[in-house]
């Protein structure tokens, strides 16, 4: 039964203590008065705060991409072009077969050998 009286007169002391921390909190912190312009006013003070550490973060993100568009224009403008002339793509399958077998036919022609 001791025990138990123990144990419930711990509760309320630190229901005490609680309720005194609540107390010092309140007159620590009062509540803001309520009007009209509070909540833009919160929401101004919280832009404020994330525009200032996330500018650094959105310059280097914004130059990163302007990077890679740069990037991008100069493959477009040479690279591709460069390959789309080269001599492969300018000659059919029928064109590099004659000329693979060219030289087999003018042996034939001649009579010569064509071992």
């Amino acid at each position: 039964m001791d025990r138990m009286e123990n144990e419930s007169s711990g509760h309320k002391l630190a229901a005490e203590k609680l309720d005194a921390l609540w107390a010092s909190y309140r007159e620590a912190c009062p509540d803001p008065e309520p009007s009209p312009a509070f909540v833009p006013a919160l929401w101004q003070r919280i832009e404020r705060r994330r525009g200032a550490t996330s500018s650094l973060f959105r310059h280097w993100a914004e130059a990163w991409v302007m990077a890679a568009l740069v990037l991008t224009v100069l493959i477009a403008a040479f690279l591709i072009p460069r390959y789309q002339r080269a001599p492969v793509y300018q000659s059919t399958y029928a064109d590099v077969l004659a000329e693979a077998d060219a030289l087999d036919y003018t042996l034939l022609l001649r009579g010569g050998d064509t071992r």
